[in-house]
């Protein structure tokens, strides 16, 4: 509702993972939308979804590179991404290539972790790399200045703390009751690293270093 997604809306999600959030907004609201991820075997299950789903006419799903997406210039009315700014490198690059394919006053949507990190290499090093993908994090002043480099205009900026921490604690404590069985899969490194991850994260968290903010942007 806050985006105002409704029936002839075509929204993009960059990074779209396995499809969930695209396939629920289209089916709550009957928008139609494109998913771009640089997994295959995200794309493929999204597409599975989608299939199950009935959502086929809705709903497409691309392998591809956010940084530059197989979508021609002024294409959606919205674009979207939830919780995975943070392996993108080039933020600048990123909200660029959302500019081109977002039409004239097209809404950018992103939900991500914000992060005033310490000067201290050892949490540094604990946060370098989270779910094994290497991680560049950015504070909410960063945020502010690269939408504004990229030509955005800066329309809403919502804070969530208790809610992000409490998901973030879970997936911790997932770790630590499941630690033989995902040891299995990820080896003994991986998962105590993750443990240190997620224990970091929290610490961060409680400390007012790390938050998760919506914000939401505009194409003049």
């Amino acid at each position: 509702r806050r985006l105002r997604i409704g029936g002839d809306s075509y929204v993009l999600d960059v990074g779209s993972g396995v499809g969930g959030p695209a396939l629920y907004i289209a089916s709550r609201t009957g928008c139609r939308i494109a998913g771009v991820d640089i997994s295959n075997v995200g794309v493929d299950m999204s597409m599975n979804l989608a299939k199950k789903s009935g959502l086929e006419s809705k709903a497409e799903f691309r392998l591809g590179d956010a940084m530059k997406t197989p979508f021609a210039d002024n294409t959606f009315d919205i674009a979207i991404s939830l919780n995975v700014m943070n392996v993108f490198r080039d933020k600048v690059g990123l909200f660029r290539e959302v500019l081109r394919v977002l039409k004239k006053d097209g809404i950018w949507a992103f939900l991500s972790g914000t992060f005033d990190m310490p000067d201290d290499p050892e949490v540094i090093r604990k946060m370098a790399r989270g779910y094994l993908i290497p991680q560049y994090y950015d504070s909410l002043a960063n945020y502010r200045g690269k939408l504004k480099e990229a030509g955005f205009q800066i329309e809403e900026i919502t804070e969530y703390v208790s809610d992000f921490r409490v998901q973030n604690k879970k997936w911790g404590d997932a770790y630590k009751k499941h630690y033989k069985e995902i040891i299995k899969e990820q080896g003994r490194e991986n998962t105590d690293y993750h443990i240190e991850y997620f224990d970091t994260y929290l610490r961060l968290i409680d400390e007012g270093m790390a938050a998760n903010h919506l914000i939401i942007s505009k194409k003049p």
